[in-house]
């Protein structure tokens, strides 16, 4: 009967347990084994079982050796008792598990214990199987009791359950991936953690939940966690979704495996995306990092068999993880290939590809841009690094290729994609830096191989521009990278301004007229924009271009109308709409080299001030002198009264937006006490449930046991009255029962004695030892009244607490009914929070839209008071008569 009696499970612990504890532990579990097996009710059985399992932990090696094959026969068996099944998977769970520092577990065990038993268990394959074929059960328990002991047996002997696994064929693995699909939440992350262990280091396990469609599972598993708020979950379909190097490095990929990695990649991607939530995006980029994804994903990067397709998805997927995350970045700037005769960085041998790799894709080159400009995202000591490089050095410094040089070379070169993909680079080099922007000022480059002239970074910039040859993308790339560099740099601005004919440029290609070419249209929009750079940032240390003369400038040579029409084509352009929508580059020819998303975001962020101070300063000198002191004073006293007016419509609005807030507040205090209420009732009624749980166990054991125990004391009773008669007549029977229940003081000695008939006459010295006989079952009988009394008084307190407890669960159904409308009112007051908050987002909209037309109104207003008063002023110095709507002028004044 039992499974193993012998061996190293014994060994190893009666030595240093004592034989009185060791002889009575397998004494009751040899019974429950013998119960559970000759057992004919289902009720019998399934408490055997009960009983078998509470015993798992205290007495693991006594229940493991003696009860597995019985348990196992259930697995096989007993199908259409679902709650025996269940009691049989815990049992077994708790048998090859071992939990360290839990009290309830036996002490003194080997530590391999739980491996054994797993070894054991696993040497009938037929057994694995069934635990397999339970986890089809619709029931949750069973379920999630059948994926638990699986993952126990993985974990104790994963190469053995694998192989056993997959000799059941590729069903066997189709059923766990279809596990992901349940939309019970608990059984779905169970069953991600059993499948991150089966598909360790088992190729053949992977490519199976890969073609099983498993990729697609995990991301809509992902999709539906919000790429966040799930990070316990997003860790685990990480950590699901494995590489193996050993298949990545394979020469000849398939159609399949390609598109296999090509959505490992894209679920990445997903997680780390920029257009998540920053919390969101951390927590991701830190997990992919941690579980050694992205060190595989940089591996990747030094082998020649990738596919290019695969590797540049590799490239930006790399990108997003490193993006913004100082530690990934710095990861990634160590990393070095090793594969070639010379150990260079892989960001040197990416960079070099993006520049001299004119035979490579174009979707490769364009992704190692991207990757470049996340490495440089917030990454100061990254672009420290590369703008040292770009400095005066020694000559040997001089002479020795690095990043710097490298995106010099690109941005020189006649290869349209990396010359743009080098402009771009560089902009997002000094993106955001006053400091480095004032640094590469000082980058002088040659412009002979004699070496035996120089100029500065800049000027070689704006002769690119000025070159006839040069090709539509170069300049929009030299326009990006200035543009970047004058923004919020007056040095640069100044530097810029003295060099010849940089102005003039400009305003010759504003000024173009006949462009049917919509991209070279962005050429104007894009000269517009420096120009305006110019005159916001103008420090005015070069008097021919002070901010005073760039606004006569555009006045007359362009005028301003002409400047904000050309300066506003870019932001009508589709290409400005498309780089605008997120980080991530998406361009699929080279005609799509326009825009990136952090030149629009510059663009959308200064062009409305260029606009704003060309309107400020909008009136003629001429016009201004003709204007009398008191036309003046009556127009400032006209806008004064407006402003006032206006201002007190916009603080009438404040007030109401205040009181909105201060409402919104006073909701959210409220929402914060309902939560508390909420929590603290939670905990009470878990509470509850939990006396409610005992009670039932009570209620269940407590009446029915008490009954049990109220019969067989009423049965000892008149067996034994019985008895008495029977001596008296002279006719005797010792008869025994086992008491089951705790009563064994009851028992009559059933070992000792047997049944007597005796039909014949007893003798004299025969009828004294009876007598004596009787005197002490008398004294037995007596015992046991005494017993019976005291078993009838706790059946009645029992009952009394029966009562008390039910009494508390009426009371305790109450305030769960009080909570829930608690919950009914707090919902209340979330929906009203909610209606406050729209109402709050249309008042601030209102709010906004005012505060436009109000600017909108008061400049329509000062321009056509400037246009009557000046058209008053010319009649009347040329003593025409005045048309009588500009004399009331004065009066509506």
């Amino acid at each position: 009967m039992a499974f193993w009696r012998g061996g190293s499970l014994f060994s190893a612990a009666t030595s240093s347990t004592t034989p009185s504890s060791n002889t009575v532990g397998q004494e009751t579990v040899e019974r429950l084994c013998d119960r559970l097996q000759l057992a004919t009710r289902i009720e019998d059985r399934r408490d055997a079982v009960r009983a078998l399992k509470a015993l798992s932990k205290k007495c693991k090696l006594e229940v493991g050796t003696q009860s597995m094959t019985l348990l196992a026969n259930i697995l096989q068996g007993d199908r259409t008792d679902l709650d025996l099944i269940q009691l049989a998977l815990e049992t077994l769970a708790n048998v090859v598990t071992y939990e360290v520092g839990n009290e309830e577990e036996q002490a003194n065990l080997p530590q391999d214990i739980t491996v054994q038993f797993t070894e054991l268990y696993a040497k009938n394959k037929e057994y694995v199987h069934a635990a397999l074929e339970l986890i089809e059960e619709i029931d949750f328990n069973v379920r999630r009791a059948a994926i638990r002991f699986l993952t126990a047996l993985l974990t104790n002997c994963s190469k053995v359950l694998q192989e056993i696994i997959l000799e059941s064929g590729p069903m066997g693995v189709s059923k766990l991936v279809d596990l992901l699909q349940d939309e019970r939440e608990v059984i779905r992350n169970d069953a991600l953690l059993l499948l991150q262990i089966l598909t360790q280091s088992n190729a053949n396990i992977q490519k199976i939940v890969a073609f099983e469609n498993g990729f697609e599972r995990l991301f809509e598993i992902l999709v539906s966690e919000g790429g966040s708020d799930g990070v316990v979950t997003v860790e685990d379909c990480l950590s699901l979704i494995f590489f193996e190097l050993s298949s990545i490095g394979e020469k000849r990929w398939s159609a399949q495996k390609v598109t296999n990695v090509h959505l490992l990649l894209q679920v990445i991607r997903i997680l780390v995306s920029p257009t998540n939530s920053h919390q969101n995006i951390v927590a991701c980029q830190r997990t992919v990092s941690q579980c050694g994804l992205l060190h595989r994903l940089c591996v990747m990067l030094t082998l020649t068999t990738i596919p290019a397709d695969v590797l540049a998805e590799t490239i930006n997927t790399i990108g997003d993880v490193v993006r913004g995350h100082t530690e990934n970045q710095q990861f990634l700037g160590s990393v070095m290939n090793t594969t070639g005769e010379v150990q260079q960085p892989v960001l040197f041998n990416l960079l070099y590809t993006m520049v001299a790799g004119e035979k490579q894709s174009f979707p490769l080159r364009i992704s190692i841009l991207y990757c470049l400009q996340c490495y440089l995202y917030k990454n100061d000591v990254g672009k420290s690094l590369i703008v040292q490089t770009l400095l005066p050095q020694t000559e040997n410094a001089a002479n020795q290729y690095t990043l710097g040089h490298l995106l010099i070379i690109g941005y020189l070169s006649k290869d349209i994609i990396a010359s743009w993909c080098s402009g771009i680079a560089l902009a997002h080099l000094i993106a955001d830096s006053q400091q480095y922007k004032e640094a590469i000022l000082k980058v002088v480059l040659a412009v002979d191989q004699a070496q035996t002239g120089a100029k500065t970074l800049m000027e070689i910039s704006t002769d690119l521009l000025q070159n006839p040859s040069s090709s539509f993308h170069t300049r929009i790339a030299v326009l990006i990278f200035l543009c970047t560099w004058l923004a919020n740099c007056s040095s640069a601005v100044q530097t810029f301004l003295s060099i010849q004919n940089s102005i003039s440029y400009l305003i010759s290609q504003i000024c173009a007229q006949s462009i049917a070419d919509d991209k070279e249209i962005l050429i104007q929009s894009l000269c517009s924009f420096a120009l305006g750079l110019c005159l916001v940032f103008n420090n005015n240390q070069i008097p021919s271009y002070s901010t005073e003369s760039l606004e006569r400038i555009i006045n007359k040579r362009i005028g301003i109308d002409l400047f904000q029409e050309k300066l506003e084509i870019l932001s009508k352009s589709e290409y400005y709409a498309k780089a605008l929508q997120k980080p991530q580059l998406k361009l699929s020819k080279s005609n799509d080299m326009i825009l990136d998303y952090e030149f629009a975001r510059l663009y959308k962020t200064l062009e409305s001030s260029i606009a704003r101070m060309l309107i400020r300063n909008n009136i003629n000198p001429t016009e201004k002198s003709l204007i009398d002191p008191m036309s003046t004073n009556l127009y400032e006293q006209q806008t004064s009264t407006m402003m006032t007016h206006y201002n007190d419509l916009i603080r009438q609005q404040d007030q109401q937006l205040n009181a909105y807030k201060h409402q919104e507040k006073q909701f959210n205090h409220e929402l914060d006490t309902y939560k508390m209420k909420v929590m603290d009732l939670e905990q009470k009624l878990q509470e509850i449930k939990d006396q409610y749980a005992l009670l039932r166990i009570s209620s269940k054991q407590g009446p029915d046991a008490h009954n049990e125990l109220r019969a067989i004391c009423e049965q000892q009773r008149v067996e034994l009255e019985y008895l008495r008669n029977v001596m008296t007549q002279q006719q005797y029977s010792t008869m025994t029962q086992p008491v089951e229940n705790g009563v064994e003081q009851l028992n009559l000695n059933n070992h000792e004695n047997h049944n007597i008939h005796n039909d014949g006459r007893v003798q004299v010295g025969e009828r004294a030892a009876l007598t004596a006989r009787i005197t002490e079952l008398q004294e037995k009988i007596n015992t046991f009244d005494e017993k019976y009394a005291a078993q009838n008084d706790e059946i009645a307190r029992l009952q009394l607490e029966n009562g008390v407890l039910q009494e508390k669960i009426t009371n305790e159904k109450r305030k769960v009914s009080i909570l829930e409308n608690l919950e009914s009112q707090m919902q209340g007051s979330l929906d009203e929070k909610t209606r406050l908050d729209n109402e709050y987002q249309k008042l601030n909209n209102i709010y906004q839209q005012t505060l436009t037309e109000q600017n909108d109104l008061l400049v329509l207003c000062s321009t056509y008071e400037d246009q009557l008063t000046t058209c008053r002023n010319i009649i009347q110095s040329t003593g025409l008569p005045v048309p009588n709507f500009l004399l009331e002028l004065d009066n509506n004044e």
